[in-house]
């Protein structure tokens, strides 16, 4: 049976973070659907005590690029190399009870190479900002939005105490790859 890579988003209660706006996240394979096996962890049923309590929501962006393994042990390989590949770019990873992290100054934010597998999970970000916000926005503003970056200037453009679920979801990403992607998308969305 096919088996697969599945990320979760962990609330912030979860543990201090490197940077306020990449979120701790655990990584786990099962032979399970992700979303079959995120309600397993609700449940309690085989869950790791941190996902049981800090479970937010499944972030297939930083999964669904992997596709499916044709066994258990190859998911496992996988899983632990994303866990790896996400603390490299600033998460703090949990893997089958090993917790991954890399120090602030040893970050390697995603490029446009790396983002291009999940370019449809961008583009819908894009879509939900640029549809939310209370007036257009340029390509820059976009992109620093998708990171998650704060200014004075925010609440002109977004609700700061009840954002849009894509703000900040990409702060792992370059600020130059976001804002080219945006620009590519302007013509199609009410951004500048």
């Amino acid at each position: 049976m096919p088996s697969r890579v599945y990320v979760i988003e962990l609330e912030r209660a979860a543990g201090r973070r490197r940077d306020p706006r990449i979120p701790w996240v655990y990584v786990g394979s099962s032979a399970r659907s992700p979303e079959e096996r995120f309600a397993q962890h609700l449940r309690g049923y085989k869950s790791s005590r941190l996902v049981k309590r800090f479970a937010l929501r499944l972030r297939p962006d930083l999964y669904e690029d992997l596709g499916a393994f044709g066994g258990s042990k190859k998911a496992c390989r996988a899983e632990t190399e994303r866990a790896k590949e996400l603390a490299a770019c600033g998460f703090v990873a949990h893997s089958d009870g090993t917790s991954y992290g890399q120090r602030k100054g040893d970050w390697e934010e995603w490029d446009a190479e790396r983002l291009s597998p999940i370019l449809l999970h961008v583009d819908a970000a894009v879509a939900e900002l640029a549809e939310s916000s209370f007036k257009p926005l340029s390509a820059l503003q976009c992109a620093q939005l998708l990171r998650g970056e704060l200014g004075f200037w925010v609440a002109e453009y977004i609700d700061q105490l009840d954002p849009p679920p894509s703000y900040g979801l990409f702060a792992h990403v370059q600020l130059d790859a976001l804002r080219k992607r945006v620009e590519a998308l302007a013509k199609y969305l009410s951004v500048q």
